[in-house]
């Protein structure tokens, strides 16, 4: 399967393996070089109310690997210069995002779950949560 290049910084599509047959879908993800770091954390989003929103900050450290595992969300990403749009709506592919991008997801359909496995260990102070500190800082290290 060839996947769509994205324009935001070192972001990129990763391909998730899987097999069907009769009794139904299977994916899975190895953690090797494809993936890119090795992960130190793993969590879900899960139950949102309709109309809300997650993520809306950057990180100076983490690489995340955002997975759909049921329904669908738009995911927009920044990098200080590039913005996109892309939907995660599909098992099989699984978007990274490195540090140095703001994202945030929205327009999540009824029953949606995301898991999102994480470079590092939970750290509020590698967050930037203001997009205006974000972009001085992304500015400084593109």
């Amino acid at each position: 399967m060839t996947l769509p290049s994205l324009k935001t910084r070192n972001c990129r599509w990763l391909s998730v393996p899987g097999k069907i047959d009769e009794r139904g879908n299977i994916n899975f993800l190895e953690f090797d070089q494809k993936l890119g770091f090795v992960p130190r954390r793993l969590f879900w989003l899960h139950g949102i109310a309709p109309g809300q929103w997650r993520g809306r900050h950057g990180h100076r450290e983490s690489h995340l690997v955002t997975l759909v595992m049921n329904g669908s969300c738009k995911v927009h990403l920044d990098d200080g210069s590039v913005t996109e749009t892309v939907s995660l709506d599909d098992p099989g592919r699984a978007l990274h995002i490195p540090p140095m991008v703001w994202h945030e997801l929205t327009d999540f359909a009824p029953q949606t779950a995301i898991l999102v496995i994480a470079s590092t260990f939970y750290d509020e102070a590698e967050y930037l949560r203001d997009y205006e500190t974000f972009r001085r800082e992304a500015a400084r290290t593109a």
